[in-house]
């Protein structure tokens, strides 16, 4: 779903489907965000609806290594929020072995904290693409915006 097509209520609605994470991710992550390499973090409340807080991180390096990727995530756990809505962008559709490698280091801390991994997208130019988390299983596979 495109941010053209969330519903007028999108903001009170569970980020854990697909096509609505990816939607929001599509609004939120703008068209300069997406040229300038940046990381969605989208703090989610007890019933994981988006917090009105988005931190956005411009100019990310996603080829680091694991240790650093890791080391880039520990932010995660010192945000008072049960679950996230975690987002890449770049120009291009980032390589799958990138996207994985950033998944499995979200993943980690998360499962570490307790915390809950809402969506992982991936943004480009080209449109949106919820690939992790419990979004990637709800709603329709492979859920895309573009």
């Amino acid at each position: 779903m495109r941010f053209e097509e969330l519903p007028e209520n999108w903001n009170t609605m569970p980020l854990d489907d697909g096509p609505l994470a990816a939607g929001v991710i599509d609004l939120v992550v703008g068209y300069r965000d997406r040229l300038r390499n940046s990381l969605l973090i989208l703090p989610c409340d007890e019933y994981d609806v988006g917090l009105p807080a988005p931190l956005l991180a411009a100019d990310a390096d996603w080829s680091e290594p694991a240790c650093d990727r890791q080391e880039s995530m520990k932010i995660l756990p010192e945000i008072p929020a049960p679950g996230f809505v975690i987002a890449l962008s770049a120009r291009h559709r980032l390589p799958d072995p990138l996207v994985r490698g950033w998944l499995r280091s979200v993943e980690d801390t998360l499962d570490a904290s307790g915390q809950s991994l809402l969506a992982f997208g991936v943004a480009s130019l080209g449109g949106v693409e919820i690939v992790g988390g419990r979004a990637a299983h709800n709603g329709s596979l492979g859920a895309k915006a573009g």
